[in-house]
């Protein structure tokens, strides 16, 4: 007969089955798991006064047998095994819970970055972010493991004190008093705890914003010379981050030694007041209390670690939430705010896609707060300098004075001081210098039919840029009574290159599916083919983060080719023909935006006026006005336009005697392999040589980025020598064996004043007065107390110092790294040693070293004196330690690959979560978020596997541990009942006080063991950058040093010069010989991967020649320092770098030049009118009604943004112009310096 099912009992199930796995449900079981720990923990005195009252029972004959003694040894066992296995089921299930918060917080993070408005954006940079997402997650993780504890903290005070009046009556509150004055006092310290460490999150999210900066610009630092301004600057904030990190660890330290050494001091009060008031108790009163005072001590040690670790994540969810409720960018192109000002209307029948009538637009005002970097950190001083040891940065008499009589030059004289005269009317045809800033879009009319090719220009700054983000809905319409905009079709707006650290057909593809006949149509319009041809396998090549194997013209094709590929109705281009040559924007236009996107309706932003007559209707931006028309109408109406074309005419004659067939800017040393020649390599449908492929095939001929190298087996001995070297500071080679010293006189005294407590309680030296013991006993105490403060102390100050000198040591190394290595690193995983590693450094290993080397040091003297006392337990001691030493070394084994594979896992986390800050606007533009969003749910599943599993590894150990400590107790407590050794009732107690102890000592010991040597990997990897990261040749070689006038006149000589970027490749520079006389001007000109961008590498050395030699006024430059090669170059870059700061900091990072030189650099650009210089030279920042907002756009004062976003293409190119124009060296070497102007 079948019984039939109650289909609700299964939902019951499922239901019960989720609640159980739910974080919530975990968490409060891992509560209920402390307090059931917490009782079991203070109610076992009760077992130890019966124990010890069993003793001296048995000494005056009241028990015959052992039979209620051994009754009570096994309760005993129970109790310790109990209360360690609730231990252990509340941390795993608590650091379970933990580890969600921060995966489901790291992914509410990314969400957010996808939602900020421009405001929040600037305030919020992803620098910022990366802070948040790394250091604050973590404390929060760490935090929600350890709260319970400030839950659960009175069941076993409110226990402890009920027991306590119990048993030794009044005396006890004097002992109480002391813990609640200790407890009010650790309260107070934990507030400071606080605030200091919101002063030290500042300083860490500076250093990691530098950090970032620095490793997204390095090339352009290096080309500069600038890697000691940045090493100083970073030596800045990381010394005052150290300085209130150190000031955290004194109090935590001050807080643990004291709650250490609490119950001697509480036990000493209250014996010393029952002694006082003739009410001495039994030894088992006695030492039942002793363990009383010593769980009241744990519960005051634990409570200000838990309010520590509360206080962090405390900081860390401000911090969070504050990110978290920053205002959105809301898309009213998907969401119909208003339906009659802007909307969004899906109507293909209909003949106009964009209609914009009476329209206002203006950015808004993102420097409200003015939120930088400290300006202090630029000012690079001589005391600066001897932090890095390497050397100084100098400016020689000569050159100052050089540098003086050139200004006065420029005060008395009219012309530049640039050899060219600054032609005023020229530069404010091509920029917008008249204006203070550019202030929006004002009453625009502009109707866009299906289909048209329409082309945007004007001047730089115009407001090209702006319009196209009005357009695609990013800049607001401010007067929404009034302005309308309708949009009727799918729009993409497309601007600056972001390339995916992925292959070429992941990049443009961009997770659609893959069509191969629209592929290969859209790879011939973008003038892909041969391209994809020499990359060396196909369009399966990786082409590294950020591109890095790419030049800037292949860079813009394949952002181009993607935006192509996404087949929306509506496309808008920024600029993105500016780093092509005439050729290929001829080609692209013919075969793309007329050909195969002929039917799609194109916008394109650009300042090329050769294509203009392609365009099916002209937008010209002029102050913010906007004019539309055919090329005859508006030159005919509009002067400025007419003035534009005028200027554009002279400078495409000059252009098109360049015969280049590509920009500039090259592919770097991973592109420099042979074509592919065999045919089975690349699809049977693709063209002949095209080298794409259809298969997923895993050619690591094509993969640039190289997989972390994970270490294997234990942490060598020479990490842990060379920490403990960077540790010794002023104690150098005696720090070792001081620090010993301590440790052993610290355990000494603690462990001999229980002892002496029990020779007092039983008068073991009858002649000696009360008085006698009394002191003793007080002068221990406190020798207990100093001793352990002085170990704690010493041991946070050789923390703080191997942190701080590994720390800078790899910044060191890293600026100084070549850029092979950088080509080939992942940034994510670079910036994973400066964020969480030295997070870690910082941290976690001082204070899982104290949790292991003070529980150590305890177990040892608890074996001592137990051998002491019962000698035969030695017999037992060897099997305990095997026991011991075979657990954990099985568990090290385990523990620290996982760890190695967890912290390899983060780094891709990282990777994924900087790539994706990185690209935003991409990534949004194209509707990709919840591809972006999966992936990091894919990557933290992994690391969290990983995590779950070291956890779990964790509580594996401890039950083990527990087992060994019942074994431990087991013993002892029998070895006592039965009198082996005749012990009295006093010593007893004093023994079975230090064994009840063990119950959590062992596995804190062997677990914080564990963790030191996991937190070491943070160590070995930091320890790897600082000493074993490959480097450039030396920087700085004072017996090498060229003249100070050098170079005199600039020239140059190339002598068979050979030159490949590493030893199993060909050569790229194959005996060149050729010279650069004084005051030419050269044009180096080829297709990509003739090698025009290794001259430029092997001119800054950025590669060194293999053979052959380059000298500079007769100077082999190869003798000489890098930083004198490179100080007296100037280069422009083709991407323009600009650094979050101000313009000033740009121009001169160093403080070298006077202000007047700066001003002169921005005349000579364009920039700004020479006539405005006295003017805007007296207003300054500081004086009294003066904000950045009110300053000329190109002011020195004026902000800038992270990566110059406040500015447009051409604007970055100029600013970088005057940064090179600023050196006045007499070589400048310019890649594509005006594509974009």
């Amino acid at each position: 007969m079948q019984v039939p099912q109650n289909p609700q009992i299964g939902q019951n199930m499922q239901f019960l089955m989720h609640c159980s796995s739910h974080p919530l449900t975990r968490y409060l079981f891992s509560c209920v798991c402390l307090a059931l720990a917490f009782t079991v923990i203070a109610c076992s005195p009760l077992i130890t006064r019966q124990l010890i009252d069993f003793v001296e029972y048995r000494y005056f004959q009241v028990y015959t047998t052992y039979n209620r003694g051994i009754w009570l040894t096994f309760v005993a066992v129970i109790l310790i095994f109990v209360n360690g296995l609730l231990l252990n089921h509340f941390f795993h299930n608590a650091m379970i819970c933990g580890a969600q918060a921060k995966a489901i917080l790291t992914k509410a993070l990314l969400m957010k970055s996808f939602k900020l408005d421009g405001k929040a954006q600037y305030k919020f940079p992803p620098g910022r972010v990366t802070s948040l997402m790394s250091t604050d997650l973590a404390r929060i993780d760490l935090a929600i493991g350890f709260q319970p504890l400030v839950l659960c903290f009175p069941i076993p005070v409110v226990i402890s004190i009920a027991i306590l009046l119990k048993n030794i009556g009044v005396a006890a509150l004097s002992g109480i008093g002391l813990f609640l004055v200790s407890l009010i006092v650790c309260v107070l310290l934990t507030k400071k705890l606080f605030t200091t460490r919101e002063k030290v999150v500042c300083f860490t999210d500076e250093r990691v914003s530098l950090m970032r900066e620095i490793l997204n610009n390095l090339k352009i630092i290096k080309f500069y010379a600038w890697e000691m301004a940045y090493k100083a600057a970073i030596a800045k904030v990381r010394n005052k981050e150290m300085r209130h990190l150190f000031t955290i660890k004194v109090l935590r330290n001050f807080i643990t030694a004291y709650a250490l050494t609490l119950p001697v001091l509480t036990s000493m009060v209250s014996f010393i007041t029952m002694w006082a008031t003739n009410n001495m108790k039994s030894p088992g009163e006695v030492f039942s209390s002793l363990s009383l005072y010593a769980i009241l001590a744990q519960a005051i040690m634990l409570l200000p670690i838990a309010l520590a670790t509360g206080a962090d994540a405390l900081i860390g969810f401000q911090r969070c939430n504050a990110f978290l409720s920053a205002e959105e960018f809301h898309d009213e192109l998907a969401q119909q705010l208003n339906e009659k000002n802007y909307y969004l209307r899906d109507s293909p029948a209909n003949k106009v896609t964009i209609k914009v009538s009476h329209a206002d637009f203006h950015w808004e005002d993102n420097h409200a707060d003015d939120t930088l970097l400290d300006p202090e950190l630029w000012d690079i001083e001589e005391e600066d300098i001897k932090i890095m040891k390497e050397g100084s940065i100098y400016l020689n008499q000569k050159q100052q004075q050089q540098q003086q009589q050139q200004q006065q030059q420029m005060q008395t004289e009219t012309h530049s001081p640039y050899g060219f005269e600054s032609d005023s009317a020229s530069c404010s045809t091509i920029t917008n210098s008249n204006n203070n800033q550019f202030q929006g879009l004002s009453n625009v009319n502009l109707t866009i039919n299906r289909g048209e090719f329409v082309i945007i220009t004007g001047v730089i700054g115009s407001g090209k840029t702006s319009l196209l983000h009005a357009l695609a809905g990013i800049l607001k319409i401010t007067n929404p009574s009034r302005g309308q905009l309708i949009v009727n079709d799918k729009i993409l707006l497309c601007s600056s290159p972001w390339i995916q650290n992925a292959t070429v057909r992941e990049n443009i593809t961009f997770g659609k599916p893959f069509d191969i006949a629209k592929y290969k149509q859209v790879l011939f319009a973008c003038a892909l083919e041969d391209d994809i041809r020499m990359l060396p396998a196909g369009d399966r090549t990786e082409i590294g983060e950020r591109g890095i194997t790419l030049s800037g013209g292949q860079k813009a094709r394949i952002n181009l080719a993607r935006a192509c590929y996404a087949d929306a109705e509506i496309l808008l281009f920024d600029d993105v023909i500016s780093a092509v040559d005439s050729k290929v924007a001829r080609h692209i236009v013919s075969h793309l935006f007329k050909g195969l996107l002929k039917h799609k309706t194109i916008v394109l932003a650009t300042h090329q006026l050769g294509i203009l007559d392609f365009a099916d209707k002209v937008v010209f931006i002029d102050n913010g006005s906007v004019y539309s028309g055919l090329v005859p109408q508006l030159k005919h109406e509009n002067n400025n336009f007419r003035k534009l074309l005028d200027h554009g005419e002279d400078r495409a004659g000059d252009a098109e005697n360049a015969a280049s067939t590509d920009n500039l800017s090259e592919v770097t040393n991973l592109q420099r392999l042979p074509p592919l020649t065999d045919g089975a390599s690349a699809s049977a449908g693709a063209s002949a040589g095209a080298g794409f492929h259809e298969g997923d095939q895993n050619d690591i001929s094509g993969r640039t980025t190289l997989d972390e190298v994970r270490a294997t087996n234990s942490i060598s001995w020479k990490i842990y020598k060379k920490y403990i070297e960077l540790g010794a500071g002023i104690f150098g080679k005696f720090a070792v064996p001081l620090f010993l010293l301590l440790v052993t006189i610290a355990t000494f005294c603690q462990v001999f004043t229980n002892t002496w407590l029990s020779f007092w309680v039983e008068k073991k030296f009858p002649d000696k007065s009360d008085h006698f013991y009394i002191t003793i006993y007080v002068v221990f105490a406190f020798l207990t107390v100093i001793f352990t403060g002085i170990e704690f102390s010493m041991l946070a100050y050789m923390q703080d110092c191997s942190a701080n000198s590994l720390n800078l040591k790899a910044v060191g190394k890293i600026l100084h790294a070549p850029m092979s290595f950088m080509d080939t690193t992942p940034l994510g995983r670079i910036l994973n040693r400066f964020t969480k590693d030295t997070d870690s450094l910082d941290n976690e290993i001082g204070e899982q070293m104290r949790l292991f080397i003070f529980p150590l040091a305890l177990i040892i003297g608890i074996i001592i004196l137990c051998t002491c006392y019962l000698p035969y337990f030695a017999v037992a001691v060897p099997f305990l330690a095997f026991g011991f030493l075979f657990l954990a070394n099985f568990y090290q084994g385990s523990s620290r690959e996982i760890k190695r594979l967890e912290a390899t896992q983060r780094s891709l986390v990282y990777n994924n979560f900087n790539e994706t800050l990185t690209g935003m606007a991409t990534i949004k533009s194209f509707g990709a978020e919840q591809d972006f969003i999966r992936k990091n749910d894919y990557f933290l599943d992994k690391m969290n596997e990983a995590y779950y599993l070291s956890i779990a590894t964790q509580r594996w150990l401890c039950v083990h541990l527990d087992i060994i400590t019942s074994c431990f107790a087991l013993i002892i407590c029998l070895l006592c009942i039965t009198e082996q050794f005749s012990i009295s009732a006093s010593s007893t107690g004093l023994l079975l006080n230090y064994v009840m102890q063990l119950v959590g000592v062992l596995s804190l010991t062997v677990r914080s063991m564990t963790s030191v040597e996991n937190e070491m990997n943070s160590v070995e990897r930091l320890h790897e950058y600082a000493f074993d990261l490959p480097q450039e040749s030396a920087y700085i070689i004072d017996k090498a040093a060229p003249p100070q006038e050098w170079p005199a006149s600039g020239y140059i000589t190339f002598k068979d010069v050979h030159l490949r970027y590493r030893s199993n490749l060909p050569f790229v520079l194959k005996g060149l010989d050729v010279n650069f006389y004084p005051g030419e001007k050269v044009g180096i000109c080829g297709r990509t991967g003739a090698g025009k961008s290794s001259i430029m590498s092997a001119l800054y050395r950025l590669v060194e020649v293999e053979q052959g030699k380059i000298e500079i006024d007769g100077l082999d430059i190869s003798q000489m320092g890098l930083f004198d090669l490179r100080s007296r170059l100037s280069i422009i870059p083709q991407d323009p770098v600009l650094f979050q700061g101000t313009i000033r900091r740009n121009l001169d990072p160093f403080g070298e030049y006077d202000t007047y030189t700066l001003w002169k650099a921005l005349a000579a650009t364009g920039l700004i009118e020479e006539s405005q210089i006295p003017y805007l030279s007296s207003v300054l920042i500081s004086d009294n009604g003066v904000s950045h907002k009110s300053l000329h756009k190109f002011h020195l004062d004026q902000l800038v943004d992270d990566d110059g976003l406040n500015f447009s293409l051409g604007e970055k190119q100029l600013i970088a112009l005057a940064r090179a124009l600023v050196r006045n060296s007499k070589i400048l070497v310019l890649d594509e310096a005006t594509s974009s102007v």
